[in-house]
C-alpha cells in the first residue's frame, strides 16, 4: 500500500514542508524505515524557478545527497500561490529501497 509522509496541513488534504532561502537548498524526509520507492509525487513551489532533483536511498551521509537519483528533475515553476501549483511525479526506475527522500 502507498505510504505518505505528512507535514503541515494545507487545509485540503495536502501537506507542506519548506526550506529557507539558500543558494543550494535541500530537504531530506526521513521515512523511519526503508521502503521500496517507485514514485515520488511533489509540488515544487516557490519563486526560484530552479529544477529540483529527487534522490532516494538509505544513506544519511552528506544529508543523503549521494543517494540514487530518480528520474528527471522537477521544475520549480513560478506559481502565484500554492493552490495554482501542479503535482509532479518522479519515477524511480527500477524502484529503489530507501529510508530517505531528498529534494535538492
Amino acid at each position: 500500500s502507498p505510504t505518505t509522509v505528512t507535514g503541515q496541513s494545507l487545509g485540503s488534504g495536502g501537506t507542506c514542508a519548506a526550506t529557507i532561502q539558500s543558494s543550494n537548498p535541500w530537504l531530506r524526509i526521513d521515512l523511519k524505515a526503508a521502503y521500496l520507492v517507485s514514485r515520488v509525487r511533489a509540488i515544487i513551489y516557490g519563486s526560484s524557478g530552479q529544477n529540483v532533483n529527487v534522490r532516494v536511498g538509505n544513506s544519511g551521509t552528506n544529508n543523503g545527497l549521494n543517494n540514487h537519483l530518480c528520474g528527471q528533475p522537477l521544475f520549480g515553476g513560478h506559481y502565484p500561490n500554492i493552490a495554482s501549483a501542479i503535482w509532479r511525479d518522479v519515477h524511480c526506475s527500477p524502484p529503489v529501497w530507501g529510508k530517505y527522500i531528498v529534494f535538492q
